[in-house]
């Protein structure tokens, strides 16, 4: 995993030093650089994935209750993004309608995140109500909040992009852990009454609108002035995410290996045996 995260860094590098003339060059650009470097940004190299087989059920449950804080986080990141770019009124068009989307424009006024926390609940029995991140999250969401309070109109709409498109894959992601985590516990397939299920398929369907209306409503702001802090914005997104999957992997298989040699059934040590002698 090391090896991986250093080369991908160093082509982020490469990718942010070349000078792109236009916003469409820029943009197949992008995309196969997320295809090719960002790895853990795909279901079939994500870290987390490919140990799912050799961890347990409270190991998975930890990667989807963190992923959780991300989703509750997540909407305060596009309120963060549409806050200063009232000048490119297209670009906050298409935030808000992404926003009111996720409140539940298009799901009987029931908000995607409470979908969420009572499908986890209710299908899994996992709580993620006030749940309280590790380290590893909470750094990577102040980096997110950063990147999306950035002043440049440009890197936000790269950042947003990045956002999106990578969103997809991701919810194919969040899609083998709850299936790993079924499995581990026994519990019986998915059906089409699960809410987990609901909030899952219904943003891999959602997501493919959200990305190209984001596409749409940023090309015509982007010139050769301005087309590379949009490229560093993208780059900026899918790096800090890249970075996290590769940490929560790390730390899922820690869990294990910490209750494994964890002291919790030893006996206390008696001080008064000592000082009463």
């Amino acid at each position: 995993m090391k090896k991986q995260l250093i080369v991908t860094q160093q082509e982020t590098i490469k990718t942010i030093a070349v000078k792109y003339p236009d916003f469409d060059t820029a943009l197949e650009a992008l995309k196969t650089l997320l295809k090719n470097n960002f790895t853990a940004l795909h279901p079939q190299t994500n870290p987390v994935v490919a140990v799912l087989a050799d961890v347990d059920a409270q190991q998975v449950a930890f990667v989807i209750k963190e992923y959780s804080a991300f989703s509750y986080a997540a909407i305060h990141m596009l309120l963060d993004a549409s806050l200063r770019n009232h000048d490119w009124k297209l670009l906050q068009d298409e935030i808000l309608r992404n926003i009111n989307e996720e409140k539940g424009e298009e799901t009987k006024d029931i908000p995607h995140l409470e979908m969420m926390r009572q499908g986890y609940k209710i299908d899994l029995g996992i709580e993620t109500d006030n749940y309280q991140p590790s380290g590893i999250t909470q750094s990577f969401l102040r980096k997110m909040h950063l990147i999306f309070k950035d002043t440049d109109n440009a890197f936000v709409a790269g950042a947003l992009m990045a956002f999106e498109g990578s969103a997809i894959p991701e919810f194919s992601i969040l899609d083998e852990m709850v299936t790993a985590y079924r499995q581990k516990n026994n519990m019986p397939a998915k059906n089409a009454a699960d809410l987990t299920k609901l909030y899952i398929d219904g943003h891999k369907y959602f997501e493919i609108g959200h990305e190209q209306g984001l596409i749409d409503a940023v090309k015509p702001f982007i010139t050769e002035s301005n087309v590379n802090n949009m490229v560093k914005g993208y780059c900026a997104v899918c790096a800090t995410m890249n970075i996290w999957w590769e940490q929560l992997a790390y730390e899922m298989v820690y869990t294990g290996i910490a209750q494994n040699f964890a002291l919790a059934h030893r006996d206390d040590f008696d001080v008064r045996k000592v000082l009463l002698k």
